[in-house]
């Protein structure tokens, strides 16, 4: 389902706040980059850019006073918790 430029809002004196919250999240699709003229892969970039931008700010927030090592440490801590979160890589051929 692609919306269009003719996708009709809900009527606003029939919608209070959280009522619009509930449409939003039952009756609208997913967004994919499609649904905004997008190519299929600008999803990749936007993604890839979010990641490299949160572990850059980890990265920064960690500090590099003199105990250096215990951030980076705390650092390395985290980035391990992600990798044991993330699925399975791809397999190329399966593809």
């Amino acid at each position: 389902m692609t919306l269009q430029p003719g996708f009709k809002s809900p009527d606003p004196a029939k919608f209070e706040r959280d009522q619009y919250v509930n449409y939003i999240e039952e009756k609208l699709p997913v967004e994919q980059p499609a649904m905004f003229g997008l190519h299929p892969n600008a999803e990749i970039g936007y993604l890839t850019t979010l990641g490299e931008t949160i572990f850059a700010t980890i990265l920064s927030v960690s500090g590099a006073s003199s105990g250096a090592g215990d951030g980076e440490s705390a650092v390395k801590g985290i980035i391990a918790t992600f990798l044991k979160e993330l699925p399975a890589n791809f397999h190329m051929l399966d593809i």
